[in-house]
């Protein structure tokens, strides 16, 4: 029996010849190790990438304001609630205030 297939002009692509491309495309982006961002040291263990060190300390509590307005019950922080940021649609967490009904 004779196969029925039809035989494409190219030569198929090998695994080689893909992985001989991504190495050209990874050299070819810069990756040395100098303007790279913090996380590429960590990760993937490049030598000379930019360290951030470590901060103690404490971010500010957030606070709802004037324009802020709430959108409910946070569900994994009891009295806390969910505030949409006024003109914007930044979100965040904040206590609720005393007229809210828990």
């Amino acid at each position: 029996m004779t196969s029925m297939k039809r035989q494409s002009g190219g030569r198929p692509c090998r695994p080689f010849s893909i992985a001989t491309a991504m190495v050209g495309l990874l050299l070819l982006s810069g990756c040395g190790g100098t303007g790279l961002p913090p996380a590429f040291g960590a990760v993937f263990g490049l030598e000379g990438a930019d360290v951030a060190p470590y901060r103690v300390g404490r971010l500010p509590e957030t606070t709802a304001g004037p324009d802020d307005r709430v959108i409910g019950e946070a569900a994994n922080a009891t009295g806390q609630c969910i505030y949409v940021r006024g003109g914007t649609n930044l979100r965040f967490r904040a206590a609720c205030p005393d007229e809210y009904g828990l």
